[in-house]
């Protein structure tokens, strides 16, 4: 084995996924130099049109990637949400959000995932400040005084000494593991089916959520008649519809969804994930952090595991200004801030998985009644609006959409 090499920077980030990319280029923008260390190439080639997988961005991450300087890039690729509409399968009741009622111009967005990526990893790639590594293997991370983390890159070993070190890398976190934070696993016994689908009479800038016994289905548009669905279905109904065919899946998914858009005319490629709730008991160990899914994989039912992972990084974008890194007050300041938040994102996803995925008859008329009385109340509809957007939590900086 060569010698390791040993190399000192700012701030190291462990996962160069969107949310790694995302913090980079927010923190760099102190004069921070900042090293991000990736496994992937992060250039494989991945689909588009009707196999694209795509991801929501809420008002929120829209302001955030307004103050980063890489919105107008992401605009252009990006379908708005304008209105949405909430229903129960089986039951009276729904509930319409609009855009225009909080005198906005959209919601949300909707933008194919690879698209994303490449505009966050241009601007990333353009900065003096942001070393990205990839195809580097994370081996080892310790704090002390300061980080260090391990890592072989091109059969060569290398040690990463920081003042931080920011893990990003996933639910099943390599990193958080070393560490030995501990984290608590949520089993909901459902399964996520993906796809994108066209209808014969799209309407512009709608999604649709729609509460079944066994799950929500999400339909959110893509631009077009494309859509993106995330149809959640216990696990053993999940197994059995990617065992059909596309035809009659259609038809099962059809039933379930109605004819708001007309018909079902195509179906991209399937893709089905059991679904669970990871959660690390603490969110700083050292001089280490954790965001985004290795700190906190949510159920899809709210849409908030990357949208939550942004205003993370708001927050700690707010406390590093004018703060040294080794002030190890401001990760405890930070986890004091955002543990508030995050509870209160997993109660709410957790909430609607049970009030909505529950066939007792008395729960039916429950469900069927809060989805017309919110329809009704004003005030109450734009509060739930917000939250949903990520801007009932306080606000900094990147939330008003300025560095």
């Amino acid at each position: 084995m060569s010698d390791i090499k040993t190399e000192f920077t700012d701030i190291t980030i462990v996962g160069g996924g969107l949310v790694g990319l995302s913090a980079a280029l927010a923190l760099q923008t102190s004069g921070q130099k900042i090293k991000i260390i990736e496994a992937s190439s992060l250039h494989h080639p991945e689909s588009g049109g009707l196999n694209a997988r795509s991801i929501a961005v809420s008002y929120s991450s829209v302001q955030i990637f307004r103050a980063l300087g890489v919105w107008q890039s992401i605009k252009k690729q990006a379908a708005a949400i304008r209105n949405i509409h909430v229903s129960s399968q089986g039951h009276w009741g729904v509930t319409r959000l609009s855009a225009s009622e909080l005198e906005l111009d959209a919601m949300g967005y909707v933008i194919e995932s690879r698209l994303l990526a490449t505009s966050l990893l241009e601007k990333v790639e353009a900065s003096d400040n942001i070393e990205l590594l990839t195809c580097a293997q994370f081996e080892s991370i310790e704090t002390g005084d300061e980080s260090r983390v391990g890592y072989q890159f091109e059969d060569q070993h290398y040690q990463q000494l920081s003042s931080l070190t920011i893990i990003a890398d996933g639910a099943n976190s390599s990193a958080r593991e070393q560490l030995g934070v501990e984290h608590n696993t949520v089993d909901y016994g459902q399964a996520a089916i993906i796809t994108n689908l066209e209808f014969s009479k799209p309407v512009d800038a709608m999604a649709y959520e729609r509460f079944t016994e066994q799950g929500p289905l999400a339909i959110l548009p893509l631009g077009g008649k494309r859509y993106a669905c995330v149809w959640t279905r216990n696990i053993e109904n999940a197994e059995a519809l990617m065992q059909l065919d596309d035809g009659v899946f259609i038809d099962e998914l059809q039933r379930c969804f109605g004819f708001r858009m007309g018909y079902i005319e195509a179906i991209g490629q399937r893709f089905s994930f059991d679904l669970q709730r990871v959660e690390a008991r603490q969110l700083t160990k050292g001089r280490c952090l954790l965001i985004g899914n290795a700190a906190n994989a949510l159920h899809p039912v709210a849409g908030q595991g990357f949208n939550l992972a942004l205003r993370d990084i708001a927050t700690l974008y707010d406390l590093l200004g004018g703060r040294v890194l080794s002030d190890l007050d401001v990760l405890a300041e930070y986890e004091s801030i955002r543990k508030a938040e995050q509870d209160r994102v997993v109660r709410l996803g957790d909430g609607l998985v049970g009030l909505f995925s529950n066939r007792l008859p008395l729960l039916n008329h429950l469900r069927a009644g809060s989805l017309a009385a919110l329809d009704l109340l004003p005030p109450l509809k734009s509060q739930v609006a917000l939250s949903g957007m990520g801007m009932s939590f306080g606000g900094n900086a990147l939330l008003r959409g300025h560095l």
